[in-house]
């Protein structure tokens, strides 16, 4: 099968000659120009020859000037929205246009997102996440703001060639976990937004990546998705089997990404040999729970995948 077809059967649920298999990295592209992001990319597609490539975005989104903190005069200044030729969109457009052009329509590219409240807190600092909670309307105004935003990002990285999408949510972390936040919380600030850019990339793929440890995957069960990703492979999270049991959409995983860059060959073989067991044959892809370390050694992802294309494993479901 072809890259796209062996993709397009996975989501579907459809026979495989195998399944499809991927894995990524940062390269620390937020100082970089779109093209030359896309360039790295490029030399690591085809040094592992993936069968779809994720596509990183490593362009923060902006902070905006004069701000340091969380506060009333901050949500103001975040409503007033960048246009798409801001850096953080039109770079990412860049990479993703120069990477269509390269690769051919034969390849599956999947954007990153990240949904609008990690928008804010991961590049003005989770210690802000209190002054969040406080802000009320007006930090949902600027919510509200930031999701219009990328929902025009969405439509003008369709037509720049994206596929579909993975979008990183955080909304699942249980309270007392690295990230965690209540189900007040969560259902204030966090699920409407997320559901509002599902909704704009609806007839694209969507992938929804299920950051963290200790999920609690109720409260995203409902998202409209076509494939979900998450570390299967990490305390508290549901594996591979038991959402299988929960959900027909194609599920993405497998492999602990935290421990990657440093087993041996026969390890990596094992874990690869137990995530076909567990999810099948059909309506998987196999990949890390989330990005593998960038010092990760050539022979560990060459042999990644080498051993899925070695021949039959698992069994169909």
């Amino acid at each position: 099968m072809q890259k796209i077809e062996r993709f397009r059967a996975a989501l579907e649920g459809r026979a495989l000659d195998r399944p499809p298999v991927t894995a990524w990295v940062h390269f620390l592209s937020d100082h970089l120009a779109g093209t030359e992001s896309a360039r790295l990319h490029l030399e690591f597609q085809r040094a592992y020859d993936w069968d779809l490539v994720k596509v990183m975005n490593d362009y923060r989104y902006p902070v905006p000037d004069g701000v340091d903190k969380l506060d009333a005069r901050a949500f103001d200044a975040y409503c007033k929205t960048p246009a798409l030729e801001a850096p953080c969109f039109a770079e990412q457009l860049a990479c993703l246009a120069t990477l269509r052009r390269e690769l051919g329509p034969g390849v599956p590219l999947l954007d990153t997102l990240f949904d609008p409240y990690q928008q804010i807190v991961r590049n003005i600092g989770r210690d802000q996440e209190p002054a969040l909670w406080a802000g009320g309307q007006r930090a949902l105004d600027a919510l509200e703001a930031i999701c219009n935003a990328m929902c025009a990002y969405v439509a003008a990285a369709r037509r720049a060639g994206a596929d579909g999408f993975f979008l990183s949510v955080n909304g699942a972390i249980r309270e007392g976990m690295p990230r965690g936040v209540t189900r007040e919380i969560y259902e204030r600030f966090q699920r409407p937004f997320s559901l509002r850019l599902l909704e704009a990339a609806g007839g694209s793929v969507r992938v929804l990546h299920v950051h963290g440890a200790g999920l609690d995957f109720e409260r995203v069960l409902d998202y409209p998705v076509e494939a979900w990703s998450w570390s299967d492979r990490l305390p508290g999270n549901p594996t591979l089997a038991q959402l299988r049991a929960r959900t027909p959409h194609c599920l993405m995983g497998g492999l602990d990404e935290t421990q990657f860059s440093e087993r041996s060959r026969p390890l990596l073989a094992a874990q690869i040999d137990d995530a076909l067991a567990q999810a099948g044959r059909s309506g998987f892809i196999l990949a890390p729970g989330c990005t593998v370390p960038s010092f990760s050694p050539h022979r560990l992802l060459r042999h990644l995948r080498d051993h899925t294309l070695a021949g039959d494993r698992g069994t169909d479901h």
